[in-house]
């Protein structure tokens, strides 16, 4: 059996799992045998312990409800997962499709590809990344329209509104700082760290905090917003942001949407794209803020 038969089998499973909440280990295999991947018990149980060790995904079994469930505080960047597993079902849909089909980019109409530019550099910072070594590269500035040479020690990627984005410590330096990758040639591998990376992973959590790419060592705030029935749902199918928490609002067609994060310049131009969907009630200084962008935005058309 070859390992990419292997591979869409333990996609499946966790996938399955995830969409299930729990499920038995019977529910397993029929789903399994439904996709023409007939295994026993125990290959079943050797599947679970492959999942824990290639995907850090922890499967823990539930007696109370007879099913295994994914237990997320004991595994690793579950959401970050399972974005990976879309992108790689994907792409797994278009090759099938352009195998049997020639024509099938004729039926697919993209957004936009120019975050497409710079792909090809993923490959070698992810080698840097497994090699714990540093990255030689050109830079091109937006801010400062200048190119730069730079060795950075790269820690992770991170894609933001269809962009890829190099997370890295550059050498001299004491903090992160990212760098988009379509504004990177003349990429190289270099030599071995000699940075202790394990200390800059730890401040990639502050991403976590935030809405976008511009962090801070600011603590986040509490965000209250009221939003309109119609456009809650497209934040319910989309949200902005992991604390993102729905209640009720007492005026009819109307709910409160909140948030636990560091309102930065990102989020706020999340709300403007709201428009007349949502008002921000909490707090002040932000409520004060999005009302002297909207008075300068008006002052631009009211002549």
């Amino acid at each position: 059996m070859s390992k990419y038969h292997i591979s869409r089998r333990l996609q499946f499973i966790i996938q399955f799992i995830h969409d299930k909440k729990q499920a038995s280990k019977e529910d397993i295999l029929e789903f399994l045998a439904d996709k023409d991947f007939n295994i026993s018990s125990r290959t079943l149980e050797r599947d679970f312990e492959k999942i824990k060790a290639d995907f850090g995904i922890e499967l823990t079994y539930s007696k109370n409800n007879n099913g295994y469930y994914i237990d997320e505080e004991k595994s690793v960047k579950v959401e970050s997962f399972f974005r990976f597993l879309e992108l790689v079902s994907l792409a797994d849909v278009f090759a099938d499709g352009l195998k049997n089909n020639n024509k099938t980019l004729e039926y697919v109409q993209f957004d936009d590809s120019s975050h497409l530019k710079g792909i090809d550099n993923l490959e070698t910072i992810l080698m840097a990344i497994k090699q714990e070594r540093d990255l030689e590269f050109t830079h091109y500035s937006f801010h400062y329209n200048t190119y730069k040479q730079k060795i950075v020690t790269p820690i992770i990627i991170k894609e933001y509104i269809n962009r890829w984005y190099l997370v890295g410590v550059p050498k001299g330096e004491n903090d992160i700082r990212t760098f988009g990758i379509e504004r990177i040639t003349n990429i190289n591998l270099g030599e071995l760290s000699v940075i202790n990376r394990s200390s800059y992973v730890q401040q990639t959590h502050r991403f976590e905090k935030i809405i976008g790419l511009m962090y801070s060592n600011k603590s986040p705030e509490h965000i209250v917003l009221k939003v309109t029935h119609l456009h809650l749902k497209y934040l319910e199918s989309l949200p902005l942001h992991p604390s993102q928490k729905t209640l009720p609002h007492p005026d009819d067609g109307f709910a409160v949407v909140t948030y636990n994060l560091v309102p930065n310049y990102e989020f706020i131009i999340e709300i403007l794209k709201m428009s007349i969907e949502t008002e921000v009630l909490e707090p002040q200084w932000l409520r004060d803020r999005i009302k002297k962008e909207v008075e300068q935005i008006y002052n631009k058309y009211k002549d």
